[in-house]
């Protein structure tokens, strides 16, 4: 298949999902307000910036994630399209889970949601990287190292997320606090996300 396509669409998907999250700031109706209710209107609102500011380094990170891996792939198949459109589809959810989030930061009801989100975008993610892996779908160029490397970092992601997740059930905050550290954690490049240069050894 088309990899320019491929490519364009899920870069399409990735800014719809990113420019939603703005949709997360509702203000309370308000009748008549001073400008001090406003303010103090406007002020009420943190919670969601600190959820719309995670949830816009969270899509953000898996775009450039996204991007860093397929410039390294030579070809995409019909399976590698159906993990990325789940992947997509639990993408455009962020934007909900980060309103409930927002709205209720210390609920583990919300913060468990977020996390399923979360998880459920890192699965789909990780399925679609072993799918390439055992087709062995990247360039030639790319070593095994760096695959390897790959893999590893994805996975631990995951495994964050999903520890993140169920500790919401019990510790809120604790949990978000985790989701804020797999943000920093995929700061750092991974194998197939660094500016590499490629190894001249084959598959």
């Amino acid at each position: 298949m088309n990899k320019g396509r491929f490519e364009a669409f899920s870069d399409g998907v990735f800014a719809f999902a990113i420019t939603l999250l703005a949709l997360g700031f509702v203000l309370p109706k308000l009748h008549a307000p001073s400008n001090r209710e406003l303010a103090f209107a406007l002020l009420g609102l943190w919670p969601n910036l600190i959820a719309y500011a995670l949830s816009f380094s969270v899509i953000g990170i898996m775009w450039q994630n996204h991007h860093a891996l397929f410039r390294l792939v030579r070809t995409v198949d019909r399976k590698t399209v159906f993990w990325n459109l789940l992947l997509l589809a639990a993408t455009v959810l962020i934007p909900f889970a980060t309103t409930t989030l927002g709205s209720y930061p210390t609920y583990s009801a919300s913060t468990f949601l977020y996390g399923v989100v979360l998880s459920t975008c890192a699965t789909f993610y990780n399925l679609m990287l072993l799918h390439l892996v055992r087709t062995r779908a990247f360039m030639p160029e790319v070593d095994e190292a760096t695959i390897a490397f790959t893999v590893r970092g994805y996975r631990t992601g995951w495994l964050v997320y999903v520890g993140a997740t169920l500790v919401a059930l019990v510790l809120p905050l604790v949990s978000f606090a985790l989701y804020l550290a797999v943000v920093v954690y995929f700061l750092y490049p991974r194998g197939a996300d660094s500016d590499i240069s490629l190894s001249a050894r084959r598959w």
